[in-house]
């Protein structure tokens, strides 16, 4: 994947405790010019910051690997506050506005999450080198104590098999996710290669996922092309 537009300090702070609850969407899009035209409509839509709704504190977009599918994330202050910016754009379409409008999009819904655990990883690294793969994955839950012992389960066997230092190559961080009505987990992970973390995914993360009931409801690459 190419290097990101904008640098590394403007990704959001994923565990930020500033932020009460995210707003995820992903969008599948068939315009000519891909993902990569759909992302910048995207980013133009959210991109005034002086015209953001009270209590927005980030607004990220991401395209896939295949350049098909666009992924937003935006954190908010409060619930109260996403709440309100969802009422104004309408209860069915995800912010940034603007989703809906690009080719092939329909009309977005957006999943409320709150944000769980974070797992660092601790290998060394190139301070200056970027981060240009965020691998991502939906998973289905019954409500929010199963999705917590889920994830708790999920992280214990993969301390066990792989031990509690975690220093794999090029890895940074996964956040994990539950939506605040329990139904859904999402994996949100950060990587300095794409190589790299599909090596991980598939030697230690694919025996784990089948253990615990398969590789998810979906899953993307991503990269970051553009944020306000």
């Amino acid at each position: 994947m190419p290097h990101p537009s904008t640098p590394a300090t403007t990704r959001p702070v994923l565990d930020s405790p500033h932020s009460a609850v995210a707003l995820v969407a992903t969008v599948s899009v068939d315009s000519s010019d891909g993902g990569l035209a759909a992302a910048e409509a995207a980013a133009r839509a959210g991109g005034e910051a002086d015209a953001w709704p009270q209590g927005l504190l980030s607004s990220s977009v991401y395209v896939s690997n295949t350049g098909d599918t666009v992924l937003t994330y935006t954190q908010w202050g409060s619930e109260e506050a996403l709440a309100e910016a969802l009422e104004d754009a309408g209860p069915a379409t995800a912010w940034p506005p603007g989703l809906d409008a690009l080719p092939g999009a329909g009309t977005p819904a957006g999943t409320p999450f709150r944000h769980y655990r974070a797992v660092l990883g601790t290998a060394p690294a190139d301070p200056a080198a970027l981060t240009e793969s965020f691998p991502v994955a939906f998973f289905d839950t019954a409500d929010a104590a199963a999705a917590e012992e889920w994830l708790d389960g999920l992280l214990a066997s993969e301390e066990s098999s792989e031990g509690a230092d975690r220093a794999y190559p090029g890895a940074v961080a996964a956040h994990l996710h539950i939506s605040l009505d329990g139904t859904k987990v999402l994996s949100f992970s950060e990587w300095l290669s794409e190589e790299q973390a599909v090596a991980h995914i598939e030697e230690v993360w694919a025996p784990v996922l089948e253990e615990f009931g398969g590789t998810g409801t979906l899953y993307r690459h991503v990269g970051t092309r553009l944020r306000p």
